[in-house]
């Protein structure tokens, strides 16, 4: 079976797997039973069976039963906030998710390197939000904060994070940074003000910094941010070797 036949599986699994039977599927209304384009052998599976296997996926996901990725506890305020009459909030929106294009990227059968589901999950909920919202601000933070901490326990990933905001900074380390007063997708803005999520050595650190620690943060990324090129000129390059080694003494670069 060739790659191309492989990834049409793949997308044809999780069309089964999360469309079979409403009730099943997070409280989902309005969808089909069957996707008559899906290979054979998944048209011939037990519809009710597969419904089972549904629920069970998007409630093991939500709750972190499957791959480990607890989305549930990583976004638990995003979900509040976008889900506030929801007791279920976690399982409605993993079901969503797997209904739509933000998970297409998203390797169900182990079939490649796919993309983070923690990330394509916070990219699903950005959309649902709004990016110019505060919540979006919300849900940017706890996105950096769950990849980060993940890359702490692991990191070298199996998996490809595509978020323009996370950089390796050395032998696994790694760090992100966004805006604490707007949400910030473009590497060559420097925020106003610097929030920053590290893993080095096993450990995992977050909050505030000054830009020019930042900038010392982000000096041996690879890539380094343009703004950080930008601001680090003249006599700002050399505080930023003192700050380096300020930061490395506390152990938030190797």
């Amino acid at each position: 079976m060739g790659s191309g036949e492989l990834n049409e599986l793949n997308r044809a699994f999780k069309h089964r797997l999360t469309y079979p039977s409403p009730r099943r599927t997070g409280g989902v209304d309005g969808v089909a039973a069957v996707e008559p384009a899906a290979p054979a052998a998944l048209r011939a599976v037990d519809v009710e069976q597969l419904a089972r296997v549904a629920h069970e996926l998007t409630q093991g996901i939500s709750q972190g039963a499957i791959g480990g990725v607890p989305l549930r506890e990583h976004f638990a305020d995003s979900l509040r906030a976008l889900y506030p009459d929801r007791h279920n909030a976690g399982q409605r929106a993993v079901a969503e998710f797997l209904r739509g294009p933000h998970c297409d990227d998203v390797d169900m059968l182990g079939l490649c390197r796919g993309r983070s589901v923690t990330e394509a999950f916070g990219e699903f909920l950005l959309d649902k939000a709004g990016r110019g919202t505060d919540t979006a601000l919300l849900i940017e933070r706890e996105l950096l904060a769950a990849l980060v901490k993940t890359l702490a326990r692991h990191p070298e990933p199996g998996y490809l994070i595509r978020h323009p905001h996370l950089r390796r900074t050395g032998e696994g380390a790694w760090a992100a940074w966004t805006d604490g007063t707007r949400l910030l997708r473009d590497a060559d803005r420097a925020p106003v003000a610097p929030a920053v999520f590290v893993a080095c050595g096993g450990r995992y650190f977050a909050g505030g910094l000054s830009t020019p620690l930042t900038c010392a943060l982000l000096w041996g990324a690879a890539p380094r941010p343009g703004w950080v090129r930008a601001w680090a000129t003249g006599e700002r390059a050399d505080a930023v070797g003192r700050a380096r080694e300020a930061l490395r003494r506390k152990g938030l670069i190797p």
